[in-house]
This record gives C-alpha cells, structure tokens and sequence, in this order.
C-alpha cells in the first residue's frame, strides 16, 4: 500500500454538486474507487486524480484510481449513508463562506433524507430532538440520529423552503415545497412544525409528508379488501347521494382508498358525472376529477372551498379532511341535499367515526340519515385491515 491513504473521503457537499462518490467495492486495496453520474465528465476525473495524488503522495508511482459509472438511485443511496457516517472532509469542495457552507450541507442533508425516504417507501420523515424517523408502512422506524448543530440548519432549510418563519420557533407553523426525486418526478412535501420541550431544552418537531403528485391510485382490487369488501366498496360508489366516511390512523392509505373510490365512480358512471375534490394539499392526479388545492391563509379553507363548490355543480365532492364543525356541517348538508359526499376523518374505529361529528355539533339522527358507508383501516405490517358498514342502501 506504499504511502495510500485507504480513508480518502469526499464532502457530502461537493458529491451531491459533482455527482461523484467514493465506492466502497475497491479491489486491490492499493485503489480507489469512485462512482459517476456521468462517467464521460473527464474534467472532474482529473480533479478527483489530482485531490489523491495530493492527499496520497503518489508522486512517481500508479494512482491507483478506477472509476464507474453508476445510476442516479445508487448514488443517492449511498450519499445519504455519507450524512450517516458524518465524514465531512474538505478533500475536494471548493471553500466557501461557514454560512454558505452550512447552508449547502443542510440542502444536501434534505435531499438525502427525501431520497432515502423515497427508496424506503416512507411517507412521512419526523426530524425530531436527537432522531429522524421514517414512516413506512404505517409504522415509524428510527432511521438515524443528527447532531444539534446539524439538525437546526437542517430545520432552518426545511422552514425556507416552506416559506415558514424561519426566526419563529415558539408556535406551530405549516407549509410546503416541491422538491426533485429519484426518477426526477415531482415530490410535494407537506410541512408541519411545532416547538417541544424535552431533556435537551427546547427544540422543534417537524413532519414531512412526501406526496408523489404524478402517481395514480390502485384500483379497489389492488389495495388489499377481501371479494365482499370490494362489493360493498363498488356498491357504495353507485349511491346518488349521501356520506361515505373513510377512517383511520396517520398512515393508513385513507387517501389512496378515496382516490380509488372516485376512480371507480368515475369509471363505472361513464364519465357522465361531476367530481370535484378538495384536499390540503392533492395526494395524487385523479384523471377526470376536478382537484381544488386548499389554501388555508388565501381564504380558501375546507369550508369555504365547500360553499363555492355548489356553484360548480358537483355530482360527487371529496373532502381531504373533516376538521372542524364548520366543514362538517357543510359537508352533511351538501349530502343531505343530492351530493355524494366522500371524506377522511382521523379516528380509530367506526364508532368513533360517527361520535366524531356529533362532538362537532351535528345531531346523531343527522348522521345516521345521511351517511351511507364507514370504512374503517389501517396497515399492519405493510397489510391492510379493514371493516365496512353499510346503511341506508337500497
């Protein structure tokens, strides 16, 4: 190994801008490794060669150095283990202010993180005191852990983005941004921050929800129901009116059954009628359906978005999220009135779906005359366990 330096690192910074990464499958020992992007790049090999023979010493002797190329997934993959690892050496990153420098190890941190939710399948990331968590499958999984340091700036990136109060740490704040994933399709991340205390003083919890705007639901037979599940499922999309209530806990696929569901009405009422959405934001593209984004702070919220629906002269409304009293007394009386009404609500059971929107103030013989279905889910282990009642089908 005459005078190689077997630990030659590279920055997770000047990786993600170069796309280049050191390999861990270097054979001999006395060689070095390294992934490209774009392996035709011969102006960044150069720079890699000079950065080992400077670190090495190879004056007079064979580099040692391979090179391959490798596919966008891999490297991300791998960069994010990089952020793991912590080994942020300076071998080749052009310097920079310690501002700058933080700033750009806090995007390249996010990104990591969204790709390797991503590659997981998680839903929801949650950066909290000490750990970041994935949600996966209904289930929340520690994923790693970050340093104080490293976990402010990476919340102070998550806040920009967001268009959030970046100086605000004592309220909740919500936002969103659009963010580029693996296969370069577009990721909507849905934010939610609040402060915390804990053993480590105060602190800041924050929720991404990563939402692939360009997938399509599965269709009712793709999604986990039993034969007599998906009769009554397909039998309630065929009622003219009424409430249909899908319930359960973060992370159930609530919204993967509704978009299902108004796939199904859509496909088997010939396109023949009127669906429209609203939803905080959209989870998926629903070809046919008219998808209203709902903007809490530009006086478009669930129940103000409810009322100027009427005049769009809707057969079917989908409702994102039953909150508060306001939305669930628009949304029963818009069943009550020939609407086929769909909406989620965050409860446990099918009981506690209906005890629900009594305790916003709707009487309970209101919500046994109108609603039609309640569906009740959630996912354990990555399955779907699901009970229906039906009432007041004909």
């Amino acid at each position: 190994m005459s005078g190689f330096n077997s630990n030659f690192s590279l920055s997770p910074v000047f990786c993600l801008h170069n796309g280049t990464i050191v390999l861990d499958d270097n054979k001999p020992e006395n060689t070095i490794t390294f992934g490209l992007l774009d392996s035709s790049n011969e102006k960044l090999k150069e720079r890699l060669c000079h950065a080992v023979h400077s670190k090495n010493d190879f004056t007079g002797k064979t580099c040692g150095i391979n090179f391959r190329q490798i596919k966008k997934e891999e490297f991300n993959l791998m960069l994010s283990k990089l952020f793991e690892r912590k080994e942020n050496n300076l071998a080749a990153e052009e310097s920079s202010t310690l501002k700058e420098k933080e700033e750009n190890e806090a995007s390249a941190l996010l990104s990591s993180l969204i790709f390797s939710a991503q590659h997981q399948g998680a839903t929801d990331i949650h950066i909290e005191s000490e750990d970041v968590r994935f949600r996966v499958k209904g289930k929340l999984s520690k994923y790693t852990s970050l340093e104080n340091k490293s976990r402010e700036s990476l919340v102070q990136r998550i806040k920009l983005l967001a268009k959030m109060n970046v100086v605000e740490n004592r309220r909740g704040q919500d936002g969103q941004f659009s963010f580029r994933g693996n296969k370069n399709e577009s990721i909507f991340v849905r934010v939610s921050c609040i402060p915390t205390v804990g053993s480590s003083g105060e602190s800041e919890s924050v929720v991404l929800r990563l939402l692939d705007s360009s997938k399509i639901p599965l269709s009712l037979e793709k999604l986990g129901y039993d034969i007599l599940q998906i009769g009554l499922l397909k039998k309630l999309c065929r009622m003219e009116n009424g409430l249909i209530l899908i319930c359960g806990p973060t992370g159930s696929g609530k919204s993967t059954t509704a978009g299902a569901l108004l796939q199904e009405i859509r496909k088997t009422e010939c396109e023949t009628k009127k669906i429209i959405s609203l939803e905080d934001p959209p989870e998926y593209v629903l070809p046919g359906v008219t998808q209203v984004k709902i903007q809490a702070g530009h006086d478009m919220d669930f129940a103000d978005a409810l009322r100027r629906v009427f005049r769009q002269d809707p057969d079917v409304i989908f409702i994102g999220e039953i909150r508060d009293s306001l939305t669930a007394k628009v949304a029963l009386q818009a069943a009550l009135t020939g609407h086929l009404v769909i909406a989620t609500l965050h409860t446990g059971n099918i009981t506690q779906a209906k005890l629900r929107l009594t305790n916003l103030g709707e009487s309970s013989s209101l919500v046994e005359e109108v609603t039609r279905g309640v569906i009740s889910q959630r996912l354990n282990n990555g399955k779907l366990r699901a009970e229906i009642e039906v009432s007041n089908v004909k």
